[in-house]
């Protein structure tokens, strides 16, 4: 028998293999593959969350002090940081001018009470003269007149004296109250308009925390609610409360303003400092914390995928993550208690893809 003859069964045999693999290579491309995704089954609970803002201590009370009077600055007796009591005097201006005009108000007060003295002296004289008839009625009513207008012109005289009197006093600048020196604006030797700002003095008793706050979060946020300062400077929390809610937008920011007040003020020691406020309140029934890895973020917005355990497929749902750290987050609204939500690969998913749950090996030995 030839070697061909041989060789022919063989070659057959092979063909036989490689198109029944073939074949079955084909079946196996057209069966749909099922991934397995792992899920987590939302239990809620009675826990809290927190909400946190950055914020900035701020006094409650501060004001740009300035003399009443215009004049050239002649001394500066404080800086920057620099503790104030109630009436202390903070700055002066070059009183020359200020009793200058004090002296001409005096002068234009003694000059207008001597002509109403003697203005009197002459009325009463003539009124005896007129008993007499030594003078007519119209001459009784001139002097009459006369003396009333010096004593409109005294009233006007002893009203400018003291308007320069009180002017006199206002050549000292004093603190309004206790507290510390925040800014100062003027240098000895400078020539001041009346108001110009010369030291800025703010109430060290009576201390607020500012913030601003997203529109889509001000509504949560109410006046009276209390909440934790942690200043970035220290390790302990300042308690808290908000006083106002500002009702109007910032036009720019989009934000809205809030207040707080600090009910221990003592251990503030720099306004201007940085902290972070936070809002503890109890968790609705809707409210979820989830792994970190569940949250798949898009640019038109955040969602998890809900594993539908019936139909065996996966449909987004879309929520608004808070309090999202590195390795969790929190859902207020949009889930509800026993969904299943997937923990891995939500990157690879589509919207309606089927899948099955993916059963750990130590639940099978159970």
């Amino acid at each position: 028998m030839s070697k061909s003859r041989l060789f022919l069964p063989v070659v057959w045999a092979t063909v036989g293999s490689l198109v029944l693999a073939a074949c079955s290579r084909s079946e196996i491309d057209t069966t749909e593959v099922i991934r397995p995704v792992r899920v987590m089954e939302l239990q809620a609970g009675d826990s809290t969350f927190e909400e946190s803002f950055p914020g900035q201590i701020e006094p409650r009370f501060q004001a740009k002090l300035s003399f009443q009077v215009g004049g050239k600055l002649t001394a500066r007796l404080v800086d920057v940081g620099d503790k104030v009591t109630k009436g202390q005097i903070l700055a002066k201006i070059d009183p020359q001018d200020l009793s200058l005009a004090l002296q001409a108000a005096q002068a234009q007060f003694d000059a207008a009470a001597t002509e109403h003295a003697q203005l009197k002296t002459d009325l009463e004289r003539a009124k005896t003269l007129k008993q007499q008839n030594f003078i007519s009625q119209a001459e009784l009513d001139r002097r009459q007149l006369a003396f009333d207008a010096a004593g409109s012109r005294l009233s006007q005289a002893r009203a400018q004296l003291n308007t320069q009197a009180n002017q006199r006093q206002y050549g000292d600048l004093r603190a309004p109250g206790i507290g510390v020196i925040s800014g100062v604006y003027a240098e000895v030797g400078q020539v001041l308009a009346p108001g110009q700002a010369v030291v800025q003095w703010a109430d060290e008793n009576d201390v607020q925390v500012s913030m601003a706050v997203p529109e889509n979060r001000v509504s949560e946020i109410k006046p009276g609610q209390e909440a934790s300062v942690l200043l970035w400077s220290g390790k302990q929390a300042l308690a808290a409360k908000v006083r106002e809610v500002s009702p109007v937008a910032d036009p720019v920011t989009r934000t809205y303003a809030v207040l707080l007040d600090v009910n221990d003020p003592a251990r503030v020691s720099r306004f201007g400092m940085s902290a972070t406020v936070k809002f503890t309140t109890a968790a609705k029934s809707t409210a979820f914390k989830l792994p970190i890895s569940a949250l798949v973020a898009e640019h038109t917005g955040a969602f998890v995928w809900v594993f539908d355990e019936k139909q065996g497929v996966v449909n987004k749902r879309v929520v608004e993550p808070y309090d999202v750290s590195e390795s969790d987050f929190l859902v207020k609204d949009g889930l509800s208690n026993g969904e299943l939500i997937v923990t891995a690969g939500t990157h690879v998913l589509n919207e309606g893809q089927k899948v099955r749950r993916f059963i750990e090996t130590s639940d099978l030995s159970k």
